[in-house]
């Protein structure tokens, strides 16, 4: 995905139409294939909401596209949006309320774009308080990921911080307990998933594609949980790990917030 300086593309009719309903303000402007704007009622409700905000339109020639955004289904519609900003970890934090019992992602280091914008998509979905990258080795926030979180970038925060460890241990301090996901449910250690109780506020780490987590990230964790699998399967890819794990949390919070 090509980017602009502080901008950067995303496309199709409903990651652009999302990005407008929810934040048009970030929105640069709009591109539109020509061969689209020359048809009777192309994308005019588009064209309506741009126009209130006063987002510029351009209609474009489809090889222009695929210079902005590649080879990818764009249908025919592309925005330039600004960079967005990440959230200062402190400047999130005040903002949470540790007696509701809130739940916290941790990525240690995601580099894979689209299970970056799954994992975002869940999160949101969950009602996951935030979720925590590192400035190194973790996927942007790009076009694939806008298209692959179906919108959800913008809709939960994304707190960008210097070392995954020292933000794990600053959880803990403030009642978190952190539990560090690992496919390997024969590993030592292990807890199965469906065994452990969240009733407590919850971090939830998970790590890298291929590599997991970091054995040092690892170590700053109170307990480590596994997802039961069967038939001779290893793991799950990170995003639909994150998505079992994030449901069950949320299940418990969910009983435990009925009785009180």
């Amino acid at each position: 995905m090509k980017t602009k300086g502080d901008s950067f593309y995303i496309y199709g009719k409903k990651p652009v139409e999302e990005q407008l309903m929810r934040n048009p303000a970030n929105v640069m402007r709009l591109f539109i294939s020509d061969a689209i704007s020359k048809k009777e009622g192309g994308f005019q409700e588009l064209r309506k909401f741009a126009k209130d905000h006063s987002i510029p339109i351009n209609p474009v020639t489809r090889n222009k596209i695929q210079d902005y955004v590649g080879d990818v289904n764009d249908q025919g519609v592309i925005a330039l949006l600004r960079q967005p900003e990440y959230i200062d970890f402190d400047e999130w934090f005040v903002t949470i309320d540790v007696d509701a019992l809130p739940g916290v992602i941790v990525l240690d280091h995601i580099e894979d774009v689209h299970n970056f914008g799954a994992l975002l998509r869940t999160a949101a979905a969950a009602g996951i308080a935030g979720v925590i990258v590192s400035k190194d080795r973790q996927a942007p926030i790009n076009g694939t990921v806008y298209k692959t979180s179906a919108g959800a970038v913008g809709t939960i925060p994304v707190v960008r911080v210097s070392n995954i460890s020292q933000v794990i241990e600053k959880l803990k301090e403030n009642k978190f307990w952190v539990a560090a996901v690992d496919m390997d449910e024969q590993a030592v250690g292990n807890t199965d998933l469906w065994s452990q109780e969240f009733d407590t506020p919850m971090a939830f780490v998970l790590g890298a594609e291929g590599k997991g987590i970091s054995q040092k990230t690892r170590e700053h964790a109170d307990f480590v949980i596994s997802i039961p699998m069967e038939k001779n399967i290893e793991s799950l890819n990170v995003s639909v790990a994150g998505a079992v794990v994030m449901y069950e949390w949320k299940r418990q919070i969910s009983a435990i917030k009925r009785e009180m």
